[in-house]
């Protein structure tokens, strides 16, 4: 089965074709990356003929329709609405939960919980260069005053590190970095602090103990919050000061991240949803493997 994926800037895409990457020694799959900067989409079928290709609303256009009309293929939509005129029908839509309600009357719409980005950090090693007592990554998290301040005192102190797209006034800030590189500052900080991102999931799979700055979603309702900074300072102050308690609570982290809540759990239930049910269930087994 030929699989195309568009290089558009959604971890979802980047995710699952990390995930299918991974098993296509086990299976029939075959993963064909899309520079959709570099070539058309009709470029794009003509040399790969996909059976399954994902999509962004984006790309519903006429050279869309000119593909339904001549190809035969499957394909999973990342959608903030319906489309209810659209020339051939997904298998499924993957929205967020702010877009639930634009699909009242639609079948497979699912609504992606955030995940561990295993196949981006499962190599991560601890670095003594990298080594920090705190580790801040932005990116997604608005640049605010608040947040600005909350991280000055992380600086003010403990040894803090500050990594990411987005750019902070503070000495601590490093710059961007790759994902490999980013992976490596995880495992190698002796806390994290996450100020909504979710990327405490990351931390979480590396054995570094997170602390969040929302409330997590249900199943993950261990996980230490914070929301004004003498908070914060405190759960960072006791997970630094008690080591016992630290690793303990990195381990349940651990422990929940990798039962539920990966990249990989969240692709099986898409091509479970899907039909797809062998490479669901390979991709979990997959999973189990990568984990002894």
């Amino acid at each position: 089965m030929k699989v195309l994926v568009p290089n558009l800037p959604f971890y979802h895409f980047r995710n699952i074709s990390g995930c299918l990457q991974t098993i296509e020694s086990k299976t029939d799959v075959q993963t064909f990356m899309w520079d959709v900067d570099q070539k058309p989409i009709i470029d794009a079928f003509d040399e790969v003929s996909p059976d399954l290709v994902f999509l962004h609303e984006n790309q519903l256009d006429g050279a869309f329709n000119i593909l339904c009309n001549e190809f035969d293929f499957k394909y999973v939509l990342v959608s903030s609405r319906d489309y209810p005129d659209i020339a051939k029908k997904p298998s499924a839509v993957i929205t967020s939960s702010n877009f639930e309600v634009n699909f009242k009357d639609q079948e497979n719409v699912i609504s992606l919980l955030p995940a561990a980005k295993v196949t981006e950090i499962h190599a991560a090693k601890e670095t003594k260069a990298l080594e920090s007592e705190v580790l801040i990554v932005t990116g997604v998290v608005p640049n605010t005053e608040p947040i600005v301040d909350s991280m000055r005192s992380l600086c003010q102190a403990y040894r803090t590190k500050i990594i990411g797209a987005t750019s902070v006034p503070l000495p601590n800030y490093l710059g961007k970095v790759d994902m490999f590189q980013r992976a490596n500052f995880i495992r190698s900080a002796k806390v994290f602090v996450d100020f909504g991102s979710y990327e405490y999931l990351d931390a979480a799979y590396l054995k570094t103990p997170p602390v969040f700055g929302q409330d997590p979603f249900p199943s993950l309702e261990a996980v230490k919050t914070f929301s004004d900074i003498p908070t914060l300072m405190a759960e960072v102050e006791s997970l630094l000061s008690n080591r016992m308690e630290s690793e303990e609570y990195a381990k349940s982290m651990h422990e929940d991240v990798v039962r539920n809540h990966t990249s990989y759990h969240r692709c099986a239930d898409l091509f479970k949803r899907i039909g797809m049910t062998e490479i669901s269930d390979t991709l979990l087994v997959f999973l189990k493997e990568l984990l002894k």
